[in-house]
């Protein structure tokens, strides 16, 4: 499969060295770290590199976490990420789950991220990143409480389509990258899961 370039930066970041901090990243499919990453850089304020697994789907995070955790220590890493989208479980129920397939974490400084419902809604947060970044022919109005969209994927895709006259197809694994490149992250803010990644970020690197 070939990547979009923003996604290949993703599965390539993890060979960078040097000066960096290094951040572990365990998340559901390597669209998310690109997403993920875009994020980071626009936060941080100190270079880094990033090493990651992928679960291809939330199961296989609680199934790995440990291990993977484990791993990415092993290769160095300082800081680690735990991103998990809610999607339709209870949160503290999800947070439960993760922490205890986590157990004691193997890196000290570490946080569990939980979309609401889906990471998507960050990006919805942003209605001006979208329509930039997807060109639409219609400014987007601003959605006045992302989390609360039960399928913010499916969601974003409709508007996208309506948006732009029925001429774009959105694909999340190409386009979350690209709306993440115009996101300002204090709009991304009005998701309170987004806040806590925020502050991680902003403490840290």
């Amino acid at each position: 499969m070939r990547w979009p370039p923003l996604v290949r930066r993703a599965r390539n970041v993890q060979i960078r060295r040097g000066g960096r901090k290094p951040i572990g990243i365990i998340a559901e499919d390597i669209s998310d770290v690109a997403t993920l990453d875009i994020l980071i850089r626009k936060i941080g304020k100190a270079p880094y590199s990033i090493r990651s697994f992928k679960g291809d789907g939330g199961g296989k995070i609680v199934g790995k976490c440990h291990a993977w955790s484990q791993n990415l220590r092993d290769q160095g890493c300082r800081y680690l990420l735990i991103v998990h989208d809610l999607d339709s479980a209870e949160i503290g129920h999800l947070r439960a789950k993760l922490e205890t397939a986590l157990g004691v974490s193997p890196i000290d400084t570490h946080l569990i991220v939980i979309p609401v419902r889906e990471i998507e809604a960050w990006l919805l947060a942003d209605h001006r990143a979208i329509t930039k970044a997807m060109k639409l022919r219609v400014t987007i109005n601003q959605i006045a409480n992302p989390e609360a969209i039960p399928n913010a994927k499916e969601y974003l895709g409709r508007l996208i389509y309506t948006k732009s006259g029925h001429q774009r197809r959105y694909i999340n694994t190409i386009d979350n990258a690209k709306i993440a490149v115009e996101c300002v992250p204090t709009n991304l803010q009005r998701c309170r899961s987004f806040v806590p990644f925020h502050q991680f970020i902003r403490d840290h690197i």
